[in-house]
Order: structure tokens, then C-alpha cells, then sequence
């Protein structure tokens, strides 16, 4: 169903997608015709396909022992879930894949991390600017669901001549990054952002590493919580030090507040009379600009 929501967005730009699951051809067909799927759904009844392609996890039982879940006869010999991208000569050119079979990409994450396709920020995505620099931050879904992995999306749109620093940097100096503040059942996975160039200042005896132009990062969040953990707001702070070659101006921070909805899982619902912690009717986004 995530993949349903980006099929617009992989159709515009060439990509043809399908999806292989070890459901039977009535199963598929039923789900479907049920979510109003658009793409291909292939069916590998007896997982041939994917025990060929080395895709079966065959540790399950094992991985769940050491978090004290229960054996399950359902839980066994499953796949790992992941992608394989394609090009016209039909040639895998990336993939991606998770160890545990219950984490799942939102569709933007998905498209965003492996074809570098980026969808439109959500509504709640927030935004400040100057003359100088503008930062937006938005979350790649408005909602989850048990062991989804969403991302926090950071953008900065840097002025002509000048530029923020990377990592590493020399002591002294505030290289551009996302820290978030922790929830209990959310991992916070590390963070990408695009190659930064080496910049030498005249005079001096040290190479920085630096970031122009438009700058887009993704900082993965996994929700491990059973369901039920309710809803979140992700706050988080960005930071980053603007220079030019001649000028370093101090070094600023963006708090970031972005709420998340928890949704039930397809087919399923949430529990019910369980404490949450929702956000407040009509909550929105918010975010400010501090310099240090």
C-alpha cells in the first residue's frame, strides 16, 4: 500500500514497478482488488524465487529467542523484505533490505533512498529562511505503524558563495547535523547527506569539508514499539555554521517539532483502551530559528 501511494511518482519518471510475494495467486488478486493496487503483484508460491535469489531468512525462530519472543509456526523460512532496482538491460544497479522481516520503508523513503526521488513535502513540513540560508524539515509520512521506517527530511537551500561545513571538521568549528530527542520505541538510525567538497581559506593551514547550493539530508526513525504506542512529535534540533571565504557568521540551531500519527497495520486495527500519547486536536508543526 506504501508503494501505492509513490506509483505516480515512479511512473512520471520512467520506473516500472513490481512486487513478489510468497501469497498465492487468489490471495494477491483478493488484496488487490481490496486496496485498489495498481502495479504488478507476481506470485512465488513455495518461495523458489526468492530461496534461489538468497532471500530467505532462515533465523527467525532465533532472532525472536533472543528478545524473549515465542516460537510461532507462522514465523519461519520468511523473506527479507527489500528491493532490487533495475535498469533497462535488466541489471540490478542498487538494492536494499532489512534484516527483520517487519521493517518496512514508507513509500517515499523508499523511492527517496534508493532512485534518489524525492516526493513532495507533506503539509506538516515547516520551513524558516533569511536572505543567506532557508531550512526545511518535513517527515517522509504524516503517519506510522509498528516497525516502520519513516524519515526526517532536512533541507537547506544555501545563498551563492557561501556555504555550511561538513563532517569532520576541524575543532572549533559546527558541522551540519540532526540530533532528535529520544522516544521509548523509536530508534533513531544515522543520518545521510550528499558528498561535501574540500574548501581551503587562504591563510590558513587547514582543508574544510563544505556543503553549497541545495542541501538535502535523511535521518531514518524506526518505530520498534508494539501497536498502540500512540502518537508522537518528533523534535529535533538542526545545526549548521554559515560562511563565506572570508566570513563565518555563529554557529545556529533549528528546533524542530513534527507530528506523527500512529495508523494499524493493513487488515488490522490499533488496541483499544490503551494510554497514548496523541497530539492535541488541530496540532501542527512547528519550527524556530535560534542563533548561538
Amino acid at each position: 500500500m506504501q508503494l501505492q501511494q509513490v506509483l505516480p511518482a515512479l511512473t512520471a519518471n520512467g520506473v516500472a514497478l513490481f512486487a513478489i510475494s510468497y501469497d498465492t495467486v487468489e490471495t494477491l488478486a483478493s488484496f488487490a482488488e481490496i486496496h485498489r493496487i495498481g502495479y504488478s503483484l507476481l506470485s512465488d508460491d513455495g518461495s523458489l524465487v526468492m530461496r534461489r535469489l538468497g532471500l530467505i531468512n532462515e533465523r527467525v525462530q532465533e532472532d525472536h529467542a533472543v528478545y524473549g519472543i515465542a516460537p510461532n509456526p507462522r514465523h519461519v523460512n520468511l523473506p527479507y523484505p527489500g528491493v532490487f532496482v533495475l535498469d533497462e538491460r535488466g541489471t540490478i544497479v542498487q538494492k536494499r533490505f532489512h534484516e527483520s522481516y517487519r521493517e518496512r520503508d514508507t513509500g517515499p523513503g523508499l523511492i527517496a533512498e534508493t532512485l534518489g526521488i524525492f516526493s513532495p513535502r507533506h503539509e506538516v513540513g515547516v520551513e524558516t529562511e533569511n536572505e543567506m540560508v532557508s531550512v526545511r524539515a518535513w517527515l517522509d509520512s504524516p503517519t506510522y505503524c509498528a516497525f516502520q521506517r519513516l524519515h526526517l527530511v532536512v533541507e537547506l537551500a544555501i545563498a551563492p558563495g557561501l556555504h555550511v561545513y561538513g563532517s569532520p571538521t576541524p575543532e572549533g568549528y559546527v558541522p551540519l547535523g540532526i540530533e532528535v530527542t529520544a522516544i521509548p520505541g523509536m530508534d533513531v538510525k544515522s543520518g545521510r547527506w550528499p558528498s561535501s567538497r574540500p574548501f581551503r581559506v587562504p591563510g590558513l593551514n587547514e582543508q574544510f569539508l563544505v556543503h553549497e547550493g541545495t542541501v538535502r539530508g535523511l535521518l531514518p526513525l524506526v518505530f520498534t514499539a508494539p501497536p498502540g504506542a500512540g502518537d508522537h512529535v518528533i523534535k529535533a534540533i538542526v545545526r549548521y555554521q554559515l560562511c563565506s571565504a572570508s566570513t563565518c557568521w555563529p554557529p545556529a540551531t533549528i528546533p524542530v517539532e513534527l507530528p506523527v500519527r500512529e495508523v494499524a497495520l493493513a487488515g488490522r486495527s490499533l488496541p483499544a483502551a490503551r494510554s497514548r500519547h496523541a497530539c492535541e486536536p488541530g496540532a501542527r508543526a512547528r519550527l524556530s530559528h535560534v542563533d548561538c
